[in-house]
């Protein structure tokens, strides 16, 4: 069984998930997006991109990446909105490595998942009059 179509609401099937080729993972991705109307930014496929790379540290159990998805939802954040704010994190290592030339530091990727806050993901309570 492959996967064809993408739910970020739901966790793909991490075997099956893995199994697809990356350009595969990102048009899924995007396909979702364009689904759900989801806002994606100025840049559709680097959006996905993102997700992909979320969704594949998901997939391959990445410990720190688990436990602040896991904190995430426990905490009310929906999957969607969990995996922006981990991809917050990646995006922000990816900027750093671009603008330092410098390695990329798992050590400190680690600990910027660890310190995510779940509640600045929690979609805003509108006031009622």
């Amino acid at each position: 069984m492959t996967i064809g179509v993408y739910d970020f609401s739901r966790a793909p099937d991490a075997a099956e998930w893995l199994a697809l080729e990356e350009s595969a993972r990102i048009a899924l991705v995007a396909e979702a997006h364009r689904r759900s109307r989801a806002s994606v930014g100025g840049n559709e496929e680097a959006h996905a991109s993102i997700h992909v790379v979320v969704e594949d540290r998901l997939a391959m159990g990445h410990t720190a990446v688990v436990a602040a998805y896991d904190r995430c939802r426990a905490t009310g954040v929906d999957r969607h909105n969990a995996i922006h704010a981990l991809a917050s994190v990646v995006t922000n290592h990816m900027v750093a490595v671009l603008e330092s030339h410098a390695g990329f530091d798992q050590a400190t990727a680690d600990r910027d998942f660890e310190a995510i806050d779940p509640e600045r993901w929690k979609p805003k309570k509108k006031l009622t009059p």
